[in-house]
């Protein structure tokens, strides 16, 4: 059973006691009667592929509160997309798919590029997420919406009610609910999580001092997730990076833009099962490439705040961030070991060298560059330059719906 400490600056809202998904959709669809759900979800046609694409089609085929579903579908030729839309359609709600590159779409990316809005060719989940925003935002009557992966194996129909409830619910005021979950199957996962992320937020706090904003980015139980929700007021204004630094950016954004009370966190599901990143550090991916973007974002926002990266601080941040990881594999260890689990520890020093070598090639772009990726622009700014443009991209979207090229 979770517990139910509070031992942050937002709320947690865990998963206790007995109350079936049931119970919980059958308020929400009362609840839809005034407050439209949107769920927005970022795909590879790859994944359509897999036995997770097809357990989450399986799921929401059973979910009546949704408004409409959207679909952003990246890597697809034509004939792969009329496949999705085809996949898709059994599902009992309006499900629009994104064809991200398809003619239409592209020809709109090209024209936010010739209207000065920067990081529009950088493909990847982060413009998907912006993308699929913006097209939502089009709909006047969509008010919350709820995100997650298409790579969930053990996936539930209970992580987007859980996701949706705390931000739709009229006894609330929240505006945002971040999605979190333990991440264990007969060892522990969530490498960047445990060993790279929270060691460094700890030693940021050792070596700069505590401040709001890293009481806030401690706070939350799972800050590399990929589920969260928002209601369309906040959707507005927010930047989306590009990089790997979404989830970490996203939290920063939120934290910009709205009140401490009125952001939750809430516990999605028991364990959370999923494709794992490689460690490579190869320029092309992995969770080496991950951690080192995570902390230049982390860098680049403290930096905004006022706070000087110089050589010496740096220096002393790497030696904090090598004793803060090696505490945690001890503490790891003894989860571990209690519990009956594999652990590995030379696995997990290995990581640990990895994110390290992360950790100091961030450094060094953050110094040369300290403006880094530019985030995509929230949505306001965008309809403030081209007015008619979500329009535009409504339409496009509906022609790709209803025909062939």
């Amino acid at each position: 059973m979770s517990d139910f400490f509070q031992n942050g600056v937002i709320t947690t809202i865990p998963r206790l006691g007995n109350r079936t998904i049931e119970e919980l959709e059958y308020e929400l669809l009362k609840l839809s009667e005034r407050r439209n759900m949107v769920l927005i979800l970022p795909a590879l046609y790859s994944e359509f592929e897999t036995t997770s694409m097809q357990g989450i089609v399986s799921e929401l085929k059973k979910v009546n509160y949704l408004y409409r579903i959207v679909l952003g579908l990246d890597g697809a030729n034509e004939e792969q997309f009329e496949e999705v839309k085809k996949i898709m359609s059994v599902l009992p709600t309006q499900v629009d798919v994104i064809w991200n590159d398809g003619p239409r779409v592209m020809a709109l990316k090209e024209e936010l590029k010739e209207a000065g809005f920067q990081s529009t060719d950088i493909r990847g989940k982060g413009l998907n997420v912006w993308m699929m925003l913006g097209f939502v935002l089009s709909d006047q009557d969509a008010y919350a919406f709820a995100l997650h992966d298409c790579d969930i194996v053990n996936y539930t129909r209970e992580i987007p009610a859980r996701l949706f409830y705390p931000i739709v619910h009229p006894a609330f005021d929240y505006e945002f609910n971040k999605g979190y979950y333990s991440r264990v199957t007969d060892e522990l996962h969530g490498r960047a999580t445990r060993l790279f992320y929270t060691p460094l937020i700890k030693s940021l706090e050792k070596v700069f001092g505590k401040s709001r904003y890293l009481d806030y980015m401690s706070s939350f139980r799972y800050a590399l997730s990929g589920e969260f929700a928002f209601v369309r007021s906040l959707a507005r204004s927010v930047r989306i990076s590009p990089t790997w630094g979404l989830e970490v950016s996203t939290l920063s954004e939120v934290y910009h833009n709205t009140s401490k009370k009125r952001i939750c966190q809430s516990e999605i599901m028991q364990t959370y099962e999923h494709k794992h990143q490689d460690l490579s550090s190869e320029a092309g991916g992995g969770v080496s490439k991950m951690t080192k973007e995570i902390a230049e974002t982390i860098f680049r926002i403290m930096s905004q705040n006022g706070v000087i990266f110089s050589n010496s601080k740096f220096k002393s941040l790497l030696a904090t961030y090598f004793e803060e990881s090696r505490h945690a594999i001890t503490q790891y260890s003894s989860v571990s070991l209690v519990n009956g689990l594999k652990y590995d520890r030379q696995k997990e020093i290995a990581a640990i060298v990895k994110f390290t070598d992360s950790l100091s090639i961030a450094n060094e772009d953050f110094n040369k560059n300290p403006m880094g990726v530019p985030a995509l622009s929230g949505w306001t700014a965008v309809r403030s330059v081209l007015p008619s443009f979500t329009y535009q991209f409504q339409e496009a979207v509906m022609l790709d719906k209803k025909q062939k090229l």
